[in-house]
């Protein structure tokens, strides 16, 4: 259980949210591995951009899946993105597979810059995860003979 933030950002937007959220995704990793202990869990923290004009601002937990067919993704993460930080910012926040499925599991529209509305969301994404490392595979996937 880790947490891994590069480059930092000034926006009070993404200081709000790194101060409110992160704690709360790394509170949520023991429960997770306790209930998939198959699975590696992180909390990360990473723009894309440059330091002058940041484009995004992702955030979020990730999990690794130990053991999976080479047609299974072996990776999933609740995932939280800030964008327009130049202008109007918009938060969009999703549980989704790595590839090769890419498959969304949840995801929660926010139409403004709202943390209450992230807060509303947070629980449902945090079960659809929970469910989705349960199961170990995208929802519409077959089960493996």
């Amino acid at each position: 259980m880790s947490t891994m933030t590069v480059v930092s950002h000034h926006h009070p937007l993404v200081l709000r949210m790194e101060a409110e959220l992160l704690p709360l995704f790394q509170d949520a990793l023991p429960s997770l591995t306790q209930a998939s202990p198959q699975v590696l869990a992180s909390v990360f923290a990473f723009s894309t951009g440059s330091q002058g004009a940041f484009l995004e601002y992702r955030f979020g937990i990730s999990c690794l899946l130990d053991a999976v067919p080479d047609h299974q993704p072996d990776e999933l993460a609740l995932l939280v993105t800030v964008s327009g930080l130049d202008g109007e910012a918009s938060v969009a926040a999703e549980v989704r597979w790595g590839q090769p499925s890419g498959r969304c599991e949840a995801q929660a529209t926010l139409t403004e810059a709202s943390m209450p509305g992230l807060h509303a969301a947070l629980p449902a994404l945090l079960a659809a995860l929970r469910q989705a490392l349960e199961r170990g595979r995208p929802a519409d996937e077959a089960r493996p003979a």
